[in-house]
C-alpha cells in the first residue's frame, strides 16, 4: 500500500489518517495522524484517545515534526505505520498494535467530492481488522484485543467554501461481518454510500445504514467543536479557524449493533457545520 503523502496545495490542504479499535466491553481507542497546510505553513500532530466503558478518559498528543511515507511505511513524527503494525508514543498515551486486515482496501467513491479543480479523496485502507497489542500511559497499561479500522482523507477544497453541511459516518463489526456507511449532505444534494462484507451495499437514504445493519444502546463519548479538540492544540488559531472552516461540531457514539442478526460493536458520528 502506498502511504506517500500528497503534495500540499496552496492555499490550503489537509491530509489525515483516522484509526480506531473497538473493544468488546464498549471501550474505544481513537488515533489520528493529521497535517494541515495553510499558506505554506504546515501543522502536523498525532493524537491518541482511549475512551473506556468505565473510568477516566486517557489522552495523549504530540507534534509531528518529520513526516515521510512510502510503500507500506509511514513515519509521522512519534507515530509509525509499518505494514500491519502501528506504533505511537506521546506523553499521555502510547501504544503498539498489530492490525491484521480481513478485507482489501476500498474507496466508496473516487473522488468523494469535486468542485472545479479541487477534490476530496477518502480511502478506506483497512475496512476491518483483528487488532492485538498494548497501550501504556502514566500509571497504567492495558492489553488490547478488538476490531480495528483505518481510513485516509486528503482534500484541497477551500475550507471557507466547504461544500459539506452534515456528515453521518459509522462502522460496525459483528462476528464474521463488517460494515461502513456514510451519508453526506452538500449544497448540491445528498451522497449515501455503504460497504458490507467486502462489497458495496444497498443503503436506504433515510437511515444511511446498509440493509441488515442495526444499532442499539448507544452512548455519546465525544461531543465537541472540532477546533476545540484538546489534542489539536489550536488555542492561538481557534478564532480564525472557526471563521474559515464553518465551525464544525462533532458528536461520536459507541453502540451495540447487529449485522445479519449477529451481535457486535459499532462507532458512529455526526459532524455538522454551523455556518
Amino acid at each position: 500500500m502506498d502511504l506517500t503523502l500528497h503534495r500540499a496545495r496552496f492555499p490550503f490542504s489537509l491530509e489525515k489518517w483516522y484509526i480506531d479499535t473497538l473493544l468488546d466491553d464498549g471501550s474505544v481507542l481513537l488515533v489520528y495522524l493529521g497535517a494541515i497546510t495553510l499558506c505554506a505553513v504546515r501543522l502536523a500532530r498525532v493524537t491518541a484517545e482511549l475512551y473506556p466503558a468505565h473510568g477516566p478518559i486517557v489522552r495523549g498528543s504530540a507534534t509531528a515534526r518529520h513526516v515521510l511515507g512510502g510503500e507500506n511505511i509511514l513515519r509521522f513524527g512519534p507515530a509509525t505505520i509499518a505494514g500491519d503494525r502501528l506504533r505511537f508514543t506521546t506523553a499521555g498515551l502510547s501504544g503498539e498494535l498489530v492490525m491484521r486486515s480481513r478485507y482489501p482496501p476500498c474507496a466508496l467513491r473516487e473522488p468523494f467530492l469535486a468542485e472545479a479543480s479541487r477534490t476530496l479523496h477518502w480511502s478506506i485502507e483497512i475496512p476491518d481488522a483483528d487488532v492485538t497489542g498494548t497501550l501504556t500511559w502514566p500509571g497504567g497499561t492495558r492489553a488490547i484485543a478488538g476490531r480495528g479500522y483505518r481510513d485516509r482523507v486528503w482534500f484541497d477544497l477551500y475550507p471557507w467554501r466547504f461544500p459539506i453541511r452534515e456528515q453521518i459516518w459509522g462502522r460496525a463489526a459483528a462476528g464474521d461481518h463488517a460494515a461502513t456507511w456514510v451519508r453526506t449532505t452538500t449544497h448540491q444534494g445528498v451522497i449515501t454510500l455503504s460497504w458490507l462484507d467486502g462489497h458495496m451495499a444497498e443503503t436506504p437514504t433515510v437511515s444511511g445504514l446498509p440493509v441488515g445493519v442495526t444499532l442499539d444502546s448507544a452512548r455519546a463519548f465525544l461531543d465537541v467543536d472540532v477546533v476545540a479538540i484538546e489534542g489539536l492544540r489550536l488555542q492561538g488559531l481557534r478564532g480564525i479557524l472557526r471563521r474559515i472552516s464553518g465551525d464544525p461540531h462533532e458528536t461520536k457514539w459507541q453502540a451495540a449493533c447487529a449485522i445479519a442478526g449477529v451481535e457486535g460493536v459499532a462507532v458512529h458520528e455526526v459532524v455538522r457545520w454551523k455556518t
